[in-house]
């Protein structure tokens, strides 16, 4: 059951609360363009950078405590995130932020094979497995640029449906990137990944196909989209406290790995992030 105010109150002098801190310090080589959306999981600091690095095409899931990290397992007791703090004196750095859980991820999908890719699916979903997720398109080595292609995957009944085709960035896309998120790029333009008509959400993916070669490597993650926070000026910390500016509270689950995406200013590298997430749980 979701906490009312009473409850949150109670946890935190309960002592069932947890506050989680981050630096983000993207190194001079992370390249990024305004209005991209970036993928701060690989970004160097504290939570340490996530590479994807696992088996080619086949589902993985991340160490959710190398993600922002809200504490060990609490269940049966239940958690929820209750507030999110950013500030950052780069301009780059301003934007939209969403909160992400990033529930399994499809490495090393190879941007210049036309074929069929067929994605290994002997890992599932552990959490949100009755509803599924989003998918997101991360750049793990540069693409060239254009391009099209589409993804089967399982909706959130079951069944197999294929994507409407999808265009990569027509500008190449640095490691770190949403290749579908340039702005005003036809057949693209955004960070989570179109799906058939009628659906809402993605249980696994069976097969990405270029149907025209963007070049690098992608990896393609499912995640679940837990709270959008925007940092408007430099310096100035960007607040969200759920339990009295927003409609509930984010549940967040055991092994859940935490981290960001952004759309950017700018470009990152050589900028600084910091900022916390408070966490409290049920009895």
């Amino acid at each position: 059951m979701m906490p009312n105010v009473k409850a949150v109150s109670d946890a935190r002098l309960e002592g069932r609360f947890h506050t989680a801190h981050l630096r983000k310090v993207p190194a001079a080589s992370v390249v990024t363009v305004a209005q991209w959306w970036h993928d701060l999981s690989g970004v160097s600091g504290n939570p340490l950078p996530n590479y994807y690095a696992s088996t080619p095409a086949a589902a993985a899931v991340l160490d959710d405590f190398k993600g922002i990290f809200h504490g060990d397992d609490k269940s049966p007791a239940e958690m929820y995130l209750t507030k999110i703090g950013l500030m950052t004196p780069s301009s780059a750095l301003l934007g939209e932020y969403k909160l992400l859980d990033y529930l399994m991820y499809y490495p090393f999908i190879d941007g210049d094979d036309t074929d069929t890719q067929l994605m290994d699916n002997t890992v599932t979903l552990p959490r949100y497995s009755d509803v599924g997720g989003r998918v997101m398109a991360v750049c793990q080595a540069p693409t060239t640029g254009g391009g099209t292609f589409n993804y089967t995957y399982l909706n959130q009944d079951g069944v197999e449906h294929t994507s409407p085709t999808i265009g990569y960035s027509t500008t190449a896309s640095n490691i770190g990137n949403l290749v579908t998120s340039q702005p005003a790029v036809a057949l693209s333009g955004y960070p989570f990944l179109p799906m058939a008509e009628g659906d809402t959400s993605v249980l696994q993916i069976n097969s990405v196909q270029n149907l025209s070669p963007a070049g690098g490597l992608i990896c393609f993650v499912i995640v679940q989209d837990l709270a959008t926070l925007a940092i408007r000026e430099i310096n100035a910390a960007a607040e969200m406290e759920f339990i009295s500016t927003r409609p509930g509270m984010p549940r967040i689950y055991d092994g859940a790995y935490l981290n960001f995406i952004l759309n950017c200013g700018g470009t990152i590298a050589s900028s600084t992030l910091s900022g916390y997430l408070d966490f409290i749980w049920s009895e």
